[in-house]
């Protein structure tokens, strides 16, 4: 199965937020079907007959029919999509069940809207990265899915959304709010105060991400120039995106011998675990002042916090809500109020020793699998009218995080 359809069976969709839900909904004694209409498009006109394997704990995934040619895909995909929910509707025919679909990609709402209006089975969205906000989306595909979007409100009983600000986009009022992932509190590392180092060896900062527009690594290149390098720098950047290219030329012309710059590309698991651990600080970019902050929860601050380590943020989505000294912020997507905090942190690193602790707090009391599994079965419950819940089925998307 590795390299299944050009991703590794492993990632559903590519998005660890998907495996989290799909575990918190375990967590809550519910059976999930995945139906992931999962392709990494190569236009190679390639036949991909319905697969499925097993997730969780006794969950599965299925992939459903598809062929590899742009256009065709998407209408074979729509049909075979509708099928495997009828298939699943069939074998659960008298049982208590919902359909969850992730955000408004037309290979997933377009199939469920059409389920929910034949068989009146519940429906719910689970709605982050909204398609109409993302810069890279086709403009056209993007008027379709507001459209689909509207219409499919009408139909919603439930929603799960990644922000808060995302309730002016839903009718419903049985929602929750699950931001950026879960976690299990027994394989988190304990954290108490932390140590940023001195000037006898370097400051090691993290980004690690997307390399785009709308994560706004650019700010955090643009800031590099007006940090404090009376103590040495070490920048490591993971990831990968259409900002790759001018990320390496940046680092192969910038000139401060203070400032070491390190590009790692994409890296496997275990690689970047190591990296991850040797980081005094990590920074978080994405854009405030733009529409996509409205509809994503930076799941890479939930990451970070993992690790107990110190989180830089700006002040995208909900995070000058829930932060209570767990972060250092920055405002106004602003390269010059980047480097201020960065320089701040260092010249009075002892100021922020407890933050990665009370960070670890709140993500312990806020995303762990037992509290989101909570949050899920109310929005199930209600969803659910006098049922007890035992199948869910949760129809994914194909986009990338």
């Amino acid at each position: 199965m590795h390299q299944k359809r050009g991703y590794s069976s492993k990632h559903t969709a590519g998005n660890k937020k998907i495996d989290c839900i799909l575990h918190a909904l375990e967590e809550g004694d519910n059976q999930i079907t995945v139906i992931s209409p999962l392709l990494l498009k190569k236009n190679t006109f390639r036949f991909f007959s319905a697969d499925r394997y097993s997730i969780g704990h006794r969950s599965e995934v299925i992939y459903p029919a598809t062929v590899d040619a742009k256009f065709i895909s998407l209408f074979l995909t729509l049909f075979t999509t509708f099928f495997q929910l009828v298939r699943w509707n069939r074998a659960h025919k008298g049982e208590s069940r919902a359909v969850i679909f992730y955000n408004y990609r037309l290979e997933t709402a377009l199939p469920a809207m059409l389920f929910k209006m034949l068989y009146r089975v519940p429906l719910i969205v689970e709605y982050e990265d909204g398609i109409y906000a993302v810069t890279e989306t086709n403009k056209y595909y993007k008027k379709l899915t507001v459209m689909v979007e509207k219409f499919a409100n009408k139909l919603l009983d439930g929603a799960v959304l990644v922000t808060s600000v995302l309730k002016k986009r839903i009718r419903t009022d049985n929602y929750t709010v699950v931001r950026g992932g879960t976690v299990h509190p027994a394989k988190l590392k304990p954290v108490q105060e932390v140590n940023l180092g001195t000037a006898d060896r370097a400051f090691r900062m993290v980004y690690s991400g997307r390399l785009d527009y709308d994560r706004g690594i650019e700010i955090l290149l643009e800031a590099l120039p007006h940090v404090n390098t009376e103590r040495m720098i070490q920048l490591d950047i993971t990831g990968y995106g259409p900002l790759e290219e001018k990320v390496k030329q940046f680092i192969a012309s910038q000139s401060n011998a203070r400032i070491n710059i390190t590009f790692h590309g994409f890296l496997d698991d275990n690689d970047y675990a190591a990296l991850m651990e040797q980081a005094d600080l990590f920074v978080n970019t994405q854009r405030e002042k733009i529409l996509f902050s409205e509809c994503s929860f930076p799941s890479k601050v939930v990451e970070y916090i993992k690790y107990g380590k110190l989180v830089l943020t700006s002040g995208v989505s909900d995070i000058n809500l829930i932060n209570q000294n767990m972060f250092v912020t920055y405002g106004n997507d602003s390269a010059q109020e980047l480097a201020a905090a960065i320089n701040e942190i260092l010249r009075h690193p002892a100021q922020y020793s407890l933050y990665p602790a009370r960070a670890m707090q709140w993500l312990i009391s806020d995303c762990s699998h037992k509290v989101v599994a909570g949050k899920l079965d109310k929005v199930l419950n209600r969803a659910i009218s006098g049922g007890t819940k035992e199948k869910v089925v949760y129809s994914e998307s194909t986009s990338m995080k």
